[in-house]
């Protein structure tokens, strides 16, 4: 809560859980220095994920949050959703190898919308179809600050390749989007 030097902090691989999601969200609040902060693979969940949205309400510094691998599902994206449209200072999001499905990324896709600062989107090993795909596509029409857009191995078949394409051609700042791995045909 009251460090002045520590701006990156990796608890990759632990047993943080809900509860230890809740105490570092609630150092968040008040910290001024954390720019970078990896959660990989450590069970906090919905729960976990709905405190550290609390602390994002009050956070003005954190740019970079990786919540990969940790049993996020839908709940949890929908709650990440609510800040990101108010938050001014998250950049990259990792939600990569979480149970966020078509609901969870409609709630994503539709923060997008007015977000203006987050570049980087992983949703890379979700459960993403063409439904939730389609809603993504046409936030990236108004979308100008994502470069990057991870949507590999997922459940997007030719219908949500062809919204993404569609959408491409009015979106002028996304570089990088991986469809790698999904249900698109050579056609689609």
């Amino acid at each position: 809560k009251s460090n002045k030097t520590l701006t990156e902090l990796n608890l990759n691989n632990n047993r943080i859980g809900n509860d230890g999601a809740k105490s570092l969200a609630d150092a968040l609040k008040s910290n001024k220095t954390l720019t970078e902060l990896n959660l990989n693979n450590n069970c906090i969940g919905d729960y976990g994920a709905k405190s550290l949205v609390d602390a994002l309400k009050s956070n003005q510094t954190l740019t970079e949050l990786n919540l990969r691998d940790n049993g996020i599902d839908d709940d949890g994206a929908k709650s990440l959703a609510n800040v990101l449209k108010s938050n001014k200072t998250l950049t990259e999001l990792n939600l990569c190898n979480n149970c966020i499905g078509d609901d969870g990324v409609k709630s994503l896709a539709d923060a997008l919308k007015s977000n203006k600062t987050l570049t980087e989107l992983n949703l890379r090993n979700n459960y993403i179809g063409d439904d939730g795909v389609k809603r993504l596509a046409d936030a990236l029409k108004s979308n100008k600050t994502l470069t990057e857009l991870n949507l590999r191995n997922n459940y997007i078949g030719d219908d949500g390749a062809k919204s993404l394409a569609d959408a491409l051609k009015s979106n002028k700042t996304l570089t990088e989007l991986n469809l790698r791995d999904n249900g698109i045909d050579d056609d689609g």
